[in-house]
């Protein structure tokens, strides 16, 4: 039995790529706050607009391919289009879930798409679930739960529908399950960096209308609304998910799985240190159950066999 030897230079650069989109919840509330602010479907906009361009700047100067070849344009376009919708929904909900709920909830809810994926893959592929997965799916389920229920026993932090805002979160889950499932099909015949640009641009022109149409304000009104909004698309995304592609070329799922649960928990300390949203007992306890059953998950995944070719 072979063994993956795990490079630290991944390593520091996977957990680097989840701290840096830890950061976009925090940079999508403070775009919304003070003078020249925006709308919350408009920083979805902005995130996936800016990080494409982000994107293209970083991949063009590691001279990564992202421009089709012609026969790539030849019969299915699906590839192009797919994902970028998936992410699309992705965002659109996401984003407004932090207009109801804190980025606690649901940075922790949207972060159990792994759960979706896994469902997705038995009641369709007849996929065999083992015990493991099941322990750490009904720990995280439980967990989702409890979460949900600190919703309901005090006032949202942002003055919105607290349960609505959770429920937004578990559909992101669900869309961002979607567009990895989509990814790995795809990743077959194309490029991660093609994939990931693609995706994003594809985002951004579907949220563009929507953001466009929507009754808040669409353009930045103040230097520091831009600076939020440039760090979302440039620091969130672009860097987030390079350092992450990167980092997974290193190191094996089953710890890349684990590691990038800092995310979720680094959003949750973020939330109170920079926006003020405090941690109330049922989130604490409804965090700890979601990432102990999601690190049993990862686990359980880790020992199936061998995925389809990325």
């Amino acid at each position: 039995m072979s063994h993956f030897t795990v490079s630290p230079r991944h390593l520091i650069a996977l957990i680097g790529g989840a701290l840096c989109i830890a950061f976009a919840p925090i940079f999508a509330v403070l775009a919304r706050q003070g003078e020249g602010q925006v709308g919350m479907w408009d920083s979805a906009f902005w995130r996936v607009f800016i990080g494409a361009i982000a994107l293209g700047i970083l991949f063009g100067i590691q001279r990564k391919r992202i421009v089709p070849r012609r026969s790539e344009f030849v019969g299915n376009y699906s590839w192009m289009w797919l994902p970028g919708l998936a992410f699309a929904c992705d965002f659109w909900a996401w984003h407004w879930s932090f207009e109801h709920t804190s980025v606690a909830n649901s940075t922790l809810l949207a972060n159990t798409s792994l759960i979706w994926v896994t469902l997705f893959a038995w009641l369709v592929w007849k996929e065999r679930l083992s015990k493991l997965f099941l322990i750490g799916a009904s720990a995280a389920f439980l967990g989702m739960v409890v979460l949900m229920m600190s919703s309901t026993t005090r006032d949202s932090p942002t003055g919105g529908n607290g349960l609505f805002g959770d429920s937004l979160a578990i559909l992101t889950a669900v869309f961002y399950a979607s567009y990895q499932l989509l990814i790995k099909r795809f990743r077959r015949d194309h490029s991660a960096p093609m994939l990931l640009f693609w995706a994003s641009a594809v985002a951004a022109l579907i949220l563009f209308p929507l953001a466009w149409f929507h009754g808040d304000p669409f353009l930045p009104g103040s230097a520091n609304v831009w600076g939020a909004l440039i760090g979302l698309g440039v620091l969130s995304h672009a860097c987030g998910q390079g350092l992450i592609a990167y980092g997974l070329g290193g190191v094996p799922a089953s710890l890349a799985g684990v590691a990038l649960l800092v995310q979720p928990v680094a959003t949750a300390l973020l939330g109170v240190l920079i926006l003020g949203q405090p941690l109330v007992l049922f989130q604490v306890m409804g965090a700890v159950l979601v990432v102990v059953g999601l690190v049993f998950a990862i686990r359980a995944k880790s020992k199936v066999s061998a995925p389809p070719p990325k």
